[in-house]
């Protein structure tokens, strides 16, 4: 944590600041969550905890929204779309925007509401195997899933840590490797907003990783959350929003 909390180019955000920031975000530009409440109660916990599914929070959608349209993106990319809610955001702050989000779970998209289908192409496919397309924006909260439980990620491992110039560890949990290749793909000048846990902050596999962030992946502010039975109502208890910006 030492290294991010005592860097000069990262500005650390507390959840009250952040309450502060979204009650002036406009009411209109915060996502109605319908489909993330119907697919709830139609998911079963063993379905949604395979593919590492935490929903977003109306709220943080339209903050993250409005963070990545201050670069004017016109392609953006949202690798986790799940029920939609953070495309949906970027697309009421970006009306201008195409987006292309990925998908594995087809039953999650079957509960997917898009906002405006026509500026969305849906891929149904895993981001991390993806090309490393530019792009001028990205906006996700990644799937959670803890290393013990990975299979079959080797291979996206290492092509990220390839086209990154560092090596992420072993037990970096899944979110790492999205967060990772989300930073390599963006433009110079281009915007990332990632919702992810905290535990990065302090965890074995994190000292490459914060590295990363504070040198080429651009982060620009740290949201912190503690305590966050208020905010998330699927049991995650603590987040983080990383607010990134590419240098130009």
């Amino acid at each position: 944590m030492s290294e991010v909390s005592h860097t000069s180019q990262t500005q650390i955000i507390s959840h009250n600041a952040l309450d502060r920031a979204v009650l002036a975000t406009a009411q209109s530009t915060i996502p109605n969550a319908q489909a993330e409440l119907s697919y709830a109660q139609s998911a079963s916990s063993e379905h949604r905890k395979r593919y590492g599914q935490f929903f977003t929070p109306p709220r943080l959608a339209a903050l993250m929204a409005d963070w990545i349209a201050e670069a004017n993106p016109s392609y953006l990319i949202d690798p986790a779309l799940g029920t939609g809610i953070l495309t949906r955001a970027a697309l009421a702050r970006c009306p201008e925007t195409k987006v292309v989000a990925y998908e594995l779970d087809r039953a999650i998209l079957s509960n997917a509401d898009l906002g405006d289908p026509e500026r969305v192409e849906v891929r149904c496919e895993n981001f991390l195997y993806s090309p490393f397309e530019p792009c001028d924006a990205i906006t996700m909260n990644p799937p959670y899933i803890r290393h013990r439980e990975l299979t079959g990620h080797e291979e996206a491992r290492s092509r990220v840590s390839v086209r990154a110039g560092f090596e992420i560890p072993r037990s970096a949990n899944l979110y790492v490797y999205f967060v990772v290749k989300a930073c390599v793909q963006l433009n110079r000048g281009g915007r990332g907003a990632f919702l992810i846990p905290t535990e990065w902050m302090n965890a074995n596999f994190s000292a490459s990783f914060k590295k990363f962030l504070l040198s080429d992946g651009g982060l620009s502010q740290l949201v912190m959350f503690s305590g966050c039975s208020n905010i998330f109502q699927d049991a995650l208890t603590t987040a983080s929003i990383l607010l990134v910006e590419k240098k130009k």
